[in-house]
């Protein structure tokens, strides 16, 4: 997910340089392209204070600029596609953009793999969840979870729960288990002690959920650019004349 910003509509400004203006004019276009961009980058962020509930830093942190040169004069702001150990952000915030069903979490994936999350079905937090304070499942809770329904796939990497002194003395085996109702898989609970009531609903196994677009990621970004360019090329072209070599 991306948005270009480009020199547009600028035929009259450009008619009016002089020769030494337009000599100047690659670097100018190239900064007032990127300070543009940047503009627009951080009104989409403010979007997402104000959309999301609590954003995460990782959130507000999934924009980045492609800046312009003088010579590719176009910039851009871009969705980050790559998270590193996370889930990228391109890959979550896409039904916040654009509406409709998400793909899989990583979670979900794994419990599909194990044959303990049925097909069509999706993990929220259930009410017995561990929440951050974002509102999200804390990641230690997840691990011990994943380990004791022994739902951990990735190559080279072992933490799921074993017949080890190790791993039985930490007890993820016995505490985590899919409840069911009748035959149906309902979710993910946790053993807190030996009675009855000493359970917990981690994870609920739901529908697949539908979202409504949020974000206004492009309508924020062509309002932003198509009022900042301007102001953005005067100051880039003031600056380029200022410290021109002579």
């Amino acid at each position: 997910m991306s948005f270009r910003v480009e020199a547009k509509g600028f035929r009259e400004q450009l008619a009016g340089l002089t020769e030494l203006e337009r000599n100047q004019l690659p670097f100018a276009m190239a900064l007032a392209l990127t300070r543009t961009a940047q503009d627009v980058k951080a009104a989409i962020q403010n979007d997402m204070r104000s959309v999301f509930d609590r954003p995460t830093r990782f959130t507000l942190n999934s924009l980045y600029v492609w800046p312009a040169k003088k010579t590719r004069l176009s910039a851009s702001v871009e969705v980050k596609d790559i998270g590193g150990k996370a889930i990228a952000p391109s890959y979550w915030l896409a039904p916040e953009i654009y509406g409709g069903g998400r793909r899989d979490k990583r979670t979900e994936v794994a419990l599909h793999r194990r044959g303990l999350l049925p097909d069509g079905k999706y993990v929220v937090p259930g009410k017995g969840a561990d929440l951050d304070q974002f509102g999200n499942i804390k990641r230690g809770q997840v691990t011990k979870l994943m380990s004791g329904l022994r739902a951990f796939g990735e190559v080279g990497f072992n933490a799921n729960a074993s017949g080890s002194k190790r791993s039985k003395q930490k007890g993820n085996a016995k505490s985590f288990f899919v409840m069911r109702r009748g035959r149906e898989p309902i979710g993910v609970a946790q053993r807190t002690g030996r009675g009855r009531d000493d359970l917990k609903m981690v994870l609920a196994f739901v529908g697949k959920p539908s979202y409504s677009k949020r974000l206004p990621f492009f309508e924020t970004a062509e309002r932003i650019a198509e009022q900042q360019m301007p102001v953005r090329f005067r100051e880039a072209m003031a600056q380029a004349m200022r410290t021109r070599q002579r």
